[in-house]
């Protein structure tokens, strides 16, 4: 009788364990891993075990959390005292989620819900990789002298938004490269704005969409070689060159100068139709963030959104890429 008053209060109550098969998961794979449960002094009844991803993100100087996912795995049962059972534990992470970074991060939080008694916990930290897909455009801008900023992987209302600056032959002539993935059935879809430098401590925005096939970023020369045009192509446009005499691209020995202006591929609006932002990563907590976090992360973007925002409004400078210029 003393021991069933004391598991009331979790004092040789039953105990549970996610232990997971490795500690980071690749974005669209699947997790795996089995839960350790041990009974206490007493049988107790247990009416759900479940695990609740949870979702920190970092901004402003503040950590907002938010379910990403409630993952049932067992009801009803009951655990007789020093009980072990063990539990499969399997889960596929939807490609919409955003990755790891900085300043987003993953728990796993483990709930053994026990009628009249102290529920147990357990949490267990995820770092969620990107997809082969993305990560094969990160390293592609690697090979392009581009690094990934510190705060790259901000939340907008639009999906995750990257950030990368260059560290050699395009320092001094573009100031970052920021974008959005759309992971598709063809590749990997970049809408992508270029900073570049422009006068004396100015810069213009250009817009750029480039879709790079799953075949052409198996070839990671061809892969650098796509980016490399969208950027060379956005430099133009932007008609910095003229500004940059003295750089080592705007000499005519540089791969850009030997591109007239006119010689790259027109872009186009995109009319994607079944295409949506919602399948963009970091869709699907853009959309949950939205409304509790308004003002501190979104800023005034979120007012856009509520009025219908869509893809077209954002590609006619409509909200956070506002004054940029298509090529």
């Amino acid at each position: 009788m003393w021991k069933k008053f004391l598991s009331k209060f979790g004092i040789g109550a039953a105990k549970v364990d996610l232990v997971l098969h490795r500690p980071h998961v690749r974005l669209g794979e699947t997790l795996e891993g089995e839960f350790l449960l041990e009974g206490g002094s007493v049988a107790q009844h247990i009416r759900n075990l479940d695990v609740v991803l949870q979702l920190e993100v970092h901004a402003e100087g503040k950590a907002y959390r938010r379910t990403a996912a409630v993952i049932p795995v067992a009801s009803s049962f009951t655990i007789q005292p020093g009980e072990r059972k063990v539990l499969p534990f399997s889960y596929a992470l939807p490609l919409h989620l955003p990755i790891s970074r900085p300043t987003v991060r993953y728990t796993f939080v483990t709930r053994l819900d026990i009628a009249d008694g102290a529920d147990a916990y357990d949490q267990d930290a995820i770092h969620i990789l990107p997809p082969t897909a993305l990560e094969q455009v990160f390293s592609a801008l690697a090979a392009l002298g581009f690094r990934e900023k510190a705060t790259s992987g901000s939340i907008t209302p639009h999906g995750q938004e990257f950030s990368f600056f260059p560290t050699s032959e395009f320092q001094g002539i573009v100031q970052e490269v920021e974008f959005f993935a759309l992971v598709e059935g063809e590749g990997v879809r970049l809408y992508m704005e270029i900073d570049v430098r422009h006068g004396f401590g100015g810069e213009r925005e250009m817009k750029r969409e480039l879709l790079i096939t799953h075949e052409q970023l198996r070839d990671s020369a061809t892969a650098a070689r796509l980016l490399r045009e969208a950027i060379e192509e956005a430099v133009w446009a932007a008609g910095a060159f003229g500004q940059l005499s003295g750089h080592p691209l705007a000499t005519p020995h540089s791969p850009i100068y030997s591109h007239p202006v006119g010689h790259y591929p027109p872009v186009h609006h995109s009319h994607h139709g079944g295409h949506g932002w919602a399948g963009a990563i970091g869709g699907f907590a853009a959309g949950m963030l939205a409304g509790m976090v308004a003002e501190e992360l979104l800023d005034d973007v979120i007012d856009d959104v509520a009025d219908g925002l869509d893809v077209d409004d954002w590609f006619d400078g409509g909200d956070g890429f506002d004054g940029g210029d298509w090529l």
